[in-house]
């Protein structure tokens, strides 16, 4: 089946590669990375014809599309990808059994007893993984389960600390059940939609804890994937701690500093050591490689609480950690079965407001009540707007720059000082527009394009002029130096009446310096970042606004999922308007995202 093989000139020596992974490497199925591994075996086992460097091939590919594995049984004996013609018969993957039985004899693979110095690793259920991703895995689970096994006696203090502090809370409510498992395990994960009461319920436990004596401010660490996320959380936290206190400023020992992932990673290890809490928000987008770092890195005394929603995009990079976590919780057998918890009532829109309905639809995948949620006239908080190809897309883009951006734009152009900052509202909290896809006719680069054109065509912003005043900007790298995280957001701003151009800065409006400064930085000193007058969803996660415009693009397309469909329309707190083809949004929500992953059964 796979004769004639082809020689792949590397730098140190000539590969031999499989025909078939040629022919998926020039149409586009895998890349340049899947292909040299995919050499690599072949040269390790003299394999020139074999199905191992196939295997690798495509597990490698899969690894890089978010996966942590490719399930042989969901592949085997069908051509691969599906995009490729059936007579396309040279890649047509071998029959399960065979094929199995091939692998399980490479020397390259081994099985989950024997992966010490071998580069692949084949399970009992048939997963194929990278080894750094099965051991990843594995360590995440084992840790999960050891947490999870581990209980902690509530004394008399705490417990009249959580009836005050829930007494508006019925006995048997989900908030209650979420607070005891946070109190008495060391494990305990919170899900449930935005507006559900996540944030609330988290801060009631630090201050039922704190109240109690078990702990100080001090003790609790609190974390979320991105910049953007740990501002929110900690801006929602301490609104919910202010209004149990009494509304006024915080005393020291309820004063919350909430990091990133990263940024708390990057501490020494006495001070990680300092946490007997470690509470996580927004850990959909934790992939497995970050989730195994802090389980590592977590303290041995100290209890983990995440907070998220199963129902979110998954991470960008490998794995769907939390929602295999929920999923496992619903063994009857499971470790987990005590550690998880899904809040339902939501507190920002009811089920039968706009947004709730729709979001209901969406989880269902039932893309009628999806097309019926979208087109009720008298539902002010939920639009629909037909948007056909890429030349409505431009036109969008321009309408967006007049209607929201060029006000932005000559708001900050007319202040005086960067004084007025300190009572400037943050600007990116009223409206957003969201892509699916970053690049391409419908992608977020396009439309970061077009809105600047158009500024520039209202005479807004000067063509050579790179850090005009009003520039909104990302940060899309973490950076020690500077101390700015991935998801960052800022705007440029005027230095002052006798500043020039290229001495304006950047205003970060979620962000303080450590004496409660405005938080100013030069361009000189952004690590990498970009525009964003349109975000993706994936980097919308962790962020709300009053308004969102969503552009799902094609209907083909397989990243619009029910997943991103979802997480796009509940990033709006009062209107949400999806501005595509209704082929295209009822597709979405019968699309469900499937990763690949045998976390959820190592929990089990």
């Amino acid at each position: 089946m796979y004769r004639g093989a082809r020689r792949f000139h590397g730098r140190r020596r000539i590969m031999t590669l499989p025909p078939a992974i040629e022919t998926l490497f020039r149409q586009g199925h895998i890349g340049e990375i899947d292909r040299h591994l995919a050499a690599l075996i072949a040269e390790l086992t003299g394999e020139d014809d074999g199905e191992a460097p196939l295997a690798a091939a495509i597990a490698s590919r899969h690894t890089r599309q978010g996966h942590t594995c490719i399930d042989l049984n969901q592949v085997a004996g069908r051509h691969w990808p599906a995009a490729i013609e059936p007579d396309s018969s040279s890649l047509m993957l071998p029959e399960l059994e065979t094929w199995l039985a091939r692998l399980a004899a490479s020397p390259a693979i081994a099985g989950q007893e024997t992966v010490a110095s071998r580069p692949l690793v084949l399970d009992a259920s048939g997963r194929l993984y990278l080894n750094r991703m099965w051991r990843r895995e594995r360590s995440v689970a084992v840790r999960l389960r050891e947490l999870a096994s581990r209980e902690t006696p509530e004394p008399a203090e705490l417990q009249e600390a959580l009836d005050e502090l829930f007494e508006d809370i019925p006995p048997n409510a989900l908030p209650r059940k979420a607070a005891h498992v946070a109190v008495s395990r060391h494990l305990c994960c919170i899900s449930g939609g935005p507006g559900t009461g996540k944030t609330t319920t988290v801060a009631r436990i630090m201050m039922a804890l704190v109240k109690a004596g078990q702990v100080t401010a001090r003790d609790i660490a609190f974390a979320a994937p991105t910049g953007k996320a740990a501002a929110r959380l900690q801006e929602a936290t301490r609104e919910s701690l202010r209004d149990m206190h009494g509304g006024g400023s915080l005393p020291e020992e309820l004063t919350v500093e909430v990091s990133t992932v990263h940024r708390w990673l990057m501490k020494s290890e006495a001070e990680r050591g300092l946490a007997r809490v470690l509470i996580i928000d927004e850990a959909s987008m934790v992939d497995i490689h970050l989730m195994s770092r802090v389980l590592e890195a977590l303290p041995a005394r100290a209890r983990l609480i995440l907070l998220g929603d199963a129902s979110q995009l998954s991470s960008v990079e490998p794995g769907s950690v939390f929602a295999d976590i929920c999923g496992a919780a619903a063994g009857e057998r499971s470790p987990l079965r005590h550690c998880v918890v899904n809040l339902e009532h939501n507190w920002r829109f009811d089920q039968n407001s706009g947004i709730g309905r729709l979001a209901a639809a969406i989880n269902s995948g039932d893309s009628g009540a999806v097309e019926q949620a979208l087109q009720q006239p008298q539902e002010q908080s939920v639009g629909f707007e037909a948007l056909d190809d890429s030349a409505a897309f431009g036109e969008l883009a321009e309408r967006f720059a007049r209607e929201h951006y060029a006000p932005m734009v000559k708001r900050f152009r007319s202040m005086d000082d960067v004084t007025q900052l300190e009572s400037c509202e943050n600007p990116f909290r009223h409206f957003m527009a969201l892509c699916a896809h970053r690049r391409g006719a419908f992608g977020s680069e396009r439309f970061n394009r077009q809105v600047e054109q158009r500024l520039r065509a209202l005479g807004l912003v000067s063509a050579d002029e790179e850090f005009y005043v009003g520039r909104p900007i990302i940060v899309t790298r973490n950076d020690h130096g500077s101390g700015l995280a991935n998801g960052d957001t800022g705007i440029v701003v005027d230095s002052g009446p006798d500043a020039n151009k290229a001495a304006n800065k950047v205003w970060f409006p979620d962000l303080r310096e450590p004496n409660g400064d405005i938080r100013l930085v030069t361009p000189q000193r952004l690590p990498p970042h970009e525009s964003f007058y349109a975000l993706t969803v994936h980097r919308s996660q962790g962020s709300e606004y009053d308004e969102v415009a969503v552009v799902p693009g094609l209907a083909e397309s397989p990243v619009n999922t029910r997943e991103l469909l979802y997480t796009a329309i509940t990033r709006a707190r009062n209107r949400v308007v999806i501005h595509g083809a209704s082929d295209g949004i009822k597709a979405a929500a019968e699309r469900e995202t499937a990763r690949g992953s045998g976390l959820k059964d190592a929990l089990l």
